[in-house]
């Protein structure tokens, strides 16, 4: 199975990212191509509409890039942290460019991190409409953490709560045992 991760956090040290990492480490430890693309670094464009029903028509090459990764993946993990109530412009604009059917039949994993474990999965909540809208195949559970699951490193967050890790593992099998 080739998973993708997108990480819609804009922040160069992100709890988001880090719980991707671990993420990303469980679908490879099962066996699987995984990939996490931080859509910061990414650089695509605002989304222009007259490419909503073929972004591969689009005369930006990180558009047509984009489109064909997601194109190329059987399971997409979209991973936010939660920003004034909801999830980050930064992947919300990524998924504007792409086609309005971008992820019919894909598995969809939502991820999300917030301040405190009342709102961790806040962004998820508000991001699940959107997969579904665009045909994907949005699992039952998500995964939310907050500051308190993370350990700073010099460099990044590092997911450390074994609960959370626990979760992650659960989610990640139940998402790859039914192929």
């Amino acid at each position: 199975m080739n998973v993708l991760l997108l990480n819609g956090s804009p922040a160069v040290k992100s709890h988001t990212k880090g719980t991707l990492v671990f993420v990303e480490q469980e679908f490879k430890r099962l066996g699987h191509t995984a990939k996490i693309i931080d859509l910061e670094s990414f650089s695509l464009p605002v989304n222009d509409p007259i490419y909503h029903a073929d972004a591969m028509q689009s005369p930006n090459e990180k558009v047509r890039e984009f489109a064909q990764i997601i194109a190329d993946s059987d399971l997409v993990v979209l991973g936010t942290p939660l920003y004034h109530g909801s999830f980050s412009g930064l992947l919300k604009c990524a998924l504007d460019n792409l086609d309005g059917d971008a992820f019919e039949g894909k598995r969809i994993l939502l991820c999300s991190n917030a301040s405190g474990p009342r709102s961790a999965v806040q962004a998820s909540q508000q991001l699940v409409i959107v997969p579904r809208t665009m045909g994907g195949l949005v699992h039952n559970s998500v995964i939310g953490t907050c500051k308190s699951d993370h350990t700073e490193t010099e460099t990044a967050f590092e997911l450390t709560s074994d609960e959370i890790k626990n979760r992650c593992q659960k989610i990640v099998k139940e998402m790859t045992s039914s192929e």
